[in-house]
C-alpha cells in the first residue's frame, strides 16, 4: 500500500510532499539544462519549444500539488499566526517563450472582488482556468471571461487572462488587462512580472529592427516593473525561479552599452565554460574591457564590468575593484550598481557601518539591475545584521579572519556567478 493510501483524508502525507518537491527540483534542473543546450546549439528551436512547453506545464502541475499540500498543512495548524499563513504563498515564474507561466499564489486574495459561491469554489475555478490557459491560451481566455463577467475586478483573473491574451497574439488587449490590474492593485507582483516579460520582448523586437531608443526605453520600463515586483515581498520561490529563468540577466545586459555587451559575448565564446563565470572568463572579459576603457574612460558600464572581473575566484583585488567603482560614482553618484558593489566589498571586509551607509544611499533609487549577480540589497542588510549579532556575542576582540572570497551575501567574489 502506498504512503498516500495510508494517509487518512484531510491529513498531510509527508512522503508524497517529499516526492513532489523532488520532482519539482528535477523539472527545474531540466529547464536549466534545456536552456543551456539550446544556447549551445545542441537543440533546435522546434525541439526546444516542444520540450520547454512540456516541462513548464508539468512543473505547474507539480507546484500546484505542492501548494495544495502546504495549504492543508496550514489548515492543520490553526495555532499559527494567520498573518504569516497569508504570506506563505507559492509564486513560480517559469517564463518560457512559447508557454510562459506564473503559478499564482492563493487565488482571489488581493483586490479580488467576489464571485458567486464560496472561496473554495472561486479558487477551484481560477486554478482550472489557469491550467487550461497554460496549454490552450485561447480557451483560457474564455474561461477567465466567465469569472470576470461576475467579478470584473478580480486581479488574478485579469492578470492571467491578460497573459493568455499576450500568448495568443492579442498583445494590446493583454497589456490593457495588466494595466487594469495595476490600477486596481499596484502591489500585485504577478502582473508586474508579466509586464516585464512583455517589455523585454518589445525591447528585443526593437533591437532587431535597429531602434536603439525604443530598445533602451523598453528595457528601462521592464527594470522598473522588476523593481516594483521586489518591493512587494515576493516569495523566495518566486525570486529563485525568476533568477533561474534569467529575466533580470536579460534586462541587465539589455541596458549595457553595445561595446561592453560585445566584450561579455566574446568572453563567453572564448572561455569554453558552460557552468557560469570562472577565472578564464573574467580574464578574457577584463582584457576586452581594457580596450573599451582606453577609448571611453568614463563608460560606467565598462567600469562596472571591469570591477567585477577583479573579483574572481582565483584572483581577487578588492582595492582595484573599489577604485573602478569610485570612478563610476565620480561620473554618476547615484549609480545603483556601483553603490551595491561597494557595499558588497565593504560587507566582506567587515566594514559594516560603511556597508550600511552605502545601502542607505540606494534607498529611493531604482533596484540595481546587477543585483542578481552582485547580491540582493535586502540579503546584504540581513547579512549585516547577522554579522553584528555575531560580533556582539563574540568573546574575542580579534579582527575577523574571513577571506575576501566568503560566500555570505555581499561577498566580492561574485556570489551569484552562476547566474551571470
Amino acid at each position: 500500500m502506498s504512503a498516500t493510501a495510508r494517509t487518512p483524508p484531510g491529513l498531510v502525507d509527508p512522503d508524497r510532499l517529499a516526492q513532489l518537491e523532488e520532482e519539482r527540483d528535477h523539472l527545474l534542473r531540466s529547464l536549466e539544462d534545456l536552456e543551456r543546450e539550446h544556447a549551445a546549439g545542441d537543440l533546435d528551436d522546434r525541439d526546444y519549444d516542444e520540450l520547454k512547453d512540456d516541462y513548464t506545464v508539468r512543473t505547474a502541475e507539480v507546484l500546484r500539488a505542492i501548494g495544495e499540500h502546504r495549504d492543508l498543512a496550514e489548515r492543520s495548524h490553526p495555532a499559527r499566526d494567520p498573518r504569516r499563513a497569508a504570506l506563505v504563498v507559492l509564486v513560480v515564474l517559469v517564463l518560457a517563450v512559447g508557454a510562459g507561466i506564473l503559478v499564482a499564489r492563493s487565488s482571489g486574495q488581493r483586490g479580488a472582488g467576489t464571485v458567486t459561491g464560496n472561496g473554495d469554489s472561486l479558487r477551484e475555478r481560477l486554478a482550472s482556468c489557469q491550467m487550461l490557459s497554460f496549454q490552450k491560451p485561447k480557451q483560457g481566455i474564455t474561461c477567465y471571461a466567465a469569472i470576470l463577467q461576475e467579478s470584473p475586478r478580480n486581479v488574478e483573473a485579469l492578470t492571467y487572462q491578460g497573459w493568455a491574451l499576450i500568448r495568443d497574439g492579442q498583445v494590446e488587449r493583454g497589456a490593457e488587462n495588466l494595466a487594469e490590474v495595476v490600477r486596481i492593485d499596484p502591489d500585485y507582483p504577478d502582473a508586474r512580472v508579466f509586464r516585464a516579460v512583455a517589455l523585454t520582448r518589445a525591447a528585443a523586437s526593437a533591437q532587431r529592427s535597429g531602434d536603439a531608443s525604443t530598445t533602451r526605453e523598453s528595457f528601462l520600463a521592464a527594470a522598473a516593473e522588476i523593481d516594483r515586483f521586489y518591493r512587494n515581498d515576493p516569495s523566495q520561490t518566486a525570486i529563485q525561479v525568476l533568477q533561474q529563468e534569467g529575466l533580470e540577466r536579460t534586462i541587465f545586459f539589455g541596458l549595457l552599452d553595445a561595446r561592453t555587451v560585445q566584450c561579455w559575448q566574446q568572453a563567453a565564446a572564448g572561455s569554453g565554460t558552460t557552468s557560469g563565470i570562472d577565472q578564464k572568463f573574467l580574464d578574457r572579459l577584463g582584457g576586452c574591457l581594457d580596450g573599451v576603457l582606453a577609448s571611453s574612460p568614463t563608460s560606467t558600464d565598462a567600469l562596472l564590468s571591469k570591477a567585477l572581473t577583479l573579483l574572481g575566484p582565483d584572483r581577487t583585488d578588492v582595492a582595484a575593484a573599489t577604485a573602478e567603482t569610485g570612478r563610476i560614482l565620480a561620473v554618476d553618484p547615484t549609480n545603483a550598481n556601483a553603490l551595491l558593489l561597494q557595499a558588497s566589498m565593504a560587507l566582506a571586509a567587515d566594514h559594516l557601518d560603511e556597508a550600511s551607509a552605502l545601502l542607505d544611499r540606494l534607498e529611493g533609487l531604482p533596484r540595481p539591475t546587477g543585483s542578481f549577480l552582485i547580491g540582493p540589497p535586502e540579503q546584504m542588510r540581513d547579512a549585516i545584521a547577522a554579522r553584528r549579532r555575531a560580533l556582539a556575542g563574540s568573546t574575542t576582540s580579534a579582527p575577523s579572519s574571513r577571506s575576501a572570497t566568503s560566500t555570505v551575501p555581499g561577498s566580492p567574489a561574485l556570489p551569484n556567478a552562476g547566474g551571470g
